[in-house]
């Protein structure tokens, strides 16, 4: 192993000098300019290297701010960023210096895997509508990162608007080199992978963020501020465009993937399933500003396994985000304040379309589906309009039907979003679903009213949103309805002086409460808390968190009916407590810079909980520990510990215990060449259920419930080939295991397993 670890550390390049050419046009970035860049009938080789003539003419982007932990003032490290167009590409020259470039954090990583690396993110807004921009990350080694920056969108599991999805690809070229005085990196974006208005002139927002892993810091071109409600409207603009070269972007992929699988039908025999060989087409035209997706027999299966997450004491459905890719094109354009479109609902595709384009200020997107029989034959259709009002504001109406076998969920709403003052933005949406399943019809509304204020040293989030009895969202993400929930967050943000110890401290604070739908305004409500939330940001990018809360349930008797105790006598019915108070709950994180060669976090909790299955009092001990080791820049070992021990508060019994070790080895020797073994451990058991009082053991519909355990070991391995986007050669494998012993490696007995091959080739004119 240190054999090789030394061969693969001799592969990183040479540093040489940062030599940067003379230029044209210098513009600083402060108070957001707009910079006419040269047009340069010119063909370049990305090399790195930036010594081509047309580099000397280009216009040089300079006075780089501080954006994070403190904005305003002068970056601390120098950059630079050169930019010109030819014909058919847009072309940045980067220039990054540092006083310390032996730190610069550099490897050779698989896309989108860039988070613990220096990176430079170019931004590009080519509808210069502030709403929406493409985003093209490179580290000082070229490797890619790209997607697209929203604001606006909300996904399940977050408060506020704005988010950035790594997930879709594009094509583009990047050379990086290290050099005496810190980087530069050569990058070339082709027009035919951008959307844009139309083929006249055209301006663009632009912004370019660099990050230093060494200091935590984080750098913008031109001074964005954090009192604002975006990011994307403090950008500059570049103009000067005019007669490119893009023409219609016709992508046919042709793939065959082709699936092994077995399963253990009895301990000593292991059935393998017949090899399945699917043949399958993707087929796309891109105009400037519109995208026609089209697929039969597409590929849906994922190259690795969601992270396991404890589901020991869930009540509601956990969130995982879409991977597969022919969603992932224009899927921010599907995004509404409440999660109505999720498409990982549909789950067995055989065939499907999809439009996706702005026309002026108006964004279209549209998505139809056919899923296969043996997943039901079930037909989606949704559809999303939205429309810019103004400078920053939105209106937008969503509409999904799903249909099968004479049953359907649909589901309309239409919401706004009124950004004013800079500061604050207020946002409202109405819907309604209709289903009919087993002949039965119901009908539920939606709803949800916000504002908003994001300033530097104060800021605010106030939400309330109503779900109705039966509300079912059956192409969405709603996992809980009958209810209303008021969530209230306050901020305030102290910012230190350079240099000082604690760079940025900031307390969260507010109540949360929860009714039932029909109980608003009449009842008091069934949950709720109170909790603070401290985060310091200290100096050498460390990280430390710190939280403490107060919760309380109501509990309805009504979820309660089908529990009975059980006697020697026989059943007898069971009685529920009225409510679970003063509920304490208290946390601490802390994370380590991102070292050169690894970092670190570690998660403790006590909570109080309430163990739900049993309406009882728990104790919950959480423990989440991770560590991130780079040997080399192309060796990459990522461990993590999730462990949770729920205890009866009446007399410290164990409730349930979970263990989720997991362990992922990534070898990346080239940019293209990817191996990734991934290990995830799971132990869990959960004692009988038993009643809070009496202790005697519960039944629920007459059964005894529990107690069950579970110790399994899943492994995939992946060997990738991805030159560019599109073209690709997957090999992997995954295997289940389980025992019938605690966290026991020695006699795991196989359950399932399978092999996975996907080859594909994406034909692009």
């Amino acid at each position: 192993m240190f054999a090789l670890i030394l061969f693969l550390s001799l592969q990183y390049p040479a540093a040489a000098p940062a030599t940067a050419p003379a230029s044209g046009n210098v513009v600083d970035g402060h108070g957001a300019p707009t910079v006419t860049i040269p047009r340069i009938e010119a063909v370049v080789e990305v090399d790195g290297r930036l010594d081509e003539d047309a580099w000397a003419r280009a216009a040089r982007l300079t006075g780089f701010s501080q954006y994070q932990p403190v904005d305003g003032r002068p970056a601390e490290e120098q950059t630079e960023v050169l930019v010109w167009y030819s014909p058919t590409a847009l072309h940045f020259g980067i220039i990054a210096h540092d006083r310390e470039p032996g730190s610069i954090r550099a490897t050779v990583a698989d896309r989108d895997n860039l988070d613990r690396d220096d990176t430079v993110t170019i931004y590009l807004d080519t509808f210069n509508d502030r709403r929406r921009a493409f985003l093209f990350t490179v580290n000082p080694l070229g490797m890619q990162q790209d997607g697209v920056q929203t604001e606006g969108a909300f996904n399940a599991g977050t408060m506020f608007g704005g988010t950035s999805d790594k997930n879709p690809d594009y094509q583009w070229d990047s050379k990086g080199r290290l050099t005496d005085d810190g980087f530069i990196v050569e990058v070339r974006i082709p027009f035919k992978s951008l959307r844009y208005p139309g083929s006249g002139a055209q301006k663009w927002g632009l912004n370019v963020q660099r990050k230093v892993q060494r200091t935590g810091y984080q750098d913008t071109w031109t001074d964005v501020r954090r009192a604002s409600s975006s990011f994307l409207a403090q950008s500059g603009a570049i103009d000067g465009l005019h007669d490119m070269k893009r023409g219609v972007v016709t992508e046919l992929q042709p793939f065959v993937t082709t699936a092994s699988n077995g399963t253990a039908v009895q301990p000593d025999r292991f059935v393998r399933d017949k090899t399945d060989v699917n043949p399958g087409l993707n087929l796309r035209f891109g105009f400037t500003n519109l995208s026609i997706d089209a697929t039969v027999n597409p590929d849906f299966s994922q190259v690795e396994s969601d992270a396991g997450q404890v589901t020991v004491n869930q009540r509601f459905a956990l969130f995982y985000a879409e991977k597969r890719p022919f969603f992932l094109e224009g899927i921010e354009l599907f995004s509404t304040p409440s999660q109505l479109v999720y498409t990982r609902q549909i789950v067995a595709p055989l065939a499907g379309g999809k439009v996706t384009g702005k026309f002026g200020r108006l964004n279209v997107a549209y998505l139809s589906v056919k899923e296969k029989e043996s997943a039901g034959a079930a037909m989606f259709n949704v559809a999303r309009v939205r429309g810019d009002l103004g400078k920053n504001s939105t209106v937008g109406v969503t509409f999904t039907d799903r249909t099968a076998s004479g049953d359907f969920n649909r589901v309309a709403a239409v919401d706004s979003r009124i950004v004013f003052a800079k500061l604050y933005y207020v946002q409202g949406q109405v819907g309604q679903s209709w289903t009919q399943e087993a002949g039965v019809r119901r009908d539920a509304p939606i709803w949800l009213a916000e504002f908003d204020r994001t300033g530097r040293a104060w800021g605010f989030n106030y939400k309330l949103t109503g779900i109705g009895v039966g509300f079912g969202a059956r192409a969405g993400y709603v996992p809980r309805n009958d209810n209303v929930e008021f969530h209230s967050s306050n901020r305030l943000s102290w910012y230190g002086a350079r240099g000082a110890f604690i760079e940025q401290f900031t307390a969260f604070f507010g109540p949360s409460r929860i009714w039932r739908y029909s109980d608003f305004g009449d009842a008091s409500p069934i949950e709720g808390n109170e909790n603070v939330n401290l985060i310091f940001n200290l100096r050498g990018g460390w990280n430390a968190r710190g939280s403490i809360s107060r919760d309380f349930v109501r509990f309805d008797p009504r979820d309660y009916q089908s529990y009975e105790g059980q006697t020697p006598a026989g059943p007898v019915p069971f009685v529920a407590p009225d409510e679970l108070a003063g509920l304490f709950s208290a946390g601490i994180t802390v994370t380590t810079p991102t070292f050169r060669m690894f970092d670190a976090s570690v998660e403790a909790h006590h909570n109080s909980v309430v163990i739900f299955p049993e309406a009882s009092e728990g104790r919950e001990a959480l423990l989440v520990g991770s560590v991130s080791l780079r040997p080399t820049g192309s060796i990459r070992v990522e461990g993590s510990t999730t462990y949770s021990h729920i205890s009866r508060a009446r007399d410290a019994s164990e409730f349930a215990r979970t263990i989720i070790p997991r362990l992922k080895l990534e070898y990346q020797p080239t940019r293209a060449l990817f191996f990734r073994v991934v290990g995830e451990y799971r132990s869990q058991r959960q004692a009988a259920l038993i009643d809070p009082v009496t202790a005697r053991p519960l039944l629920r519909n007459g059964q005894l419930e529990g107690p069950s355990s579970f110790n399994g070991l899943r492994m995939d391995c992946l060997v990738s080939y991805e030159p560019t986007p599109g073209t690709v050669a997957f090999f992997g494998y995954g295997s289940s295991l389980e025992t019938d012993r605690m966290l026991s490696l020695s006699d795991l007995r196989r359950q399932g397993d399978g092999f996975f091959i996907k080859l594909a080739y994406l034909f692009r004119r």
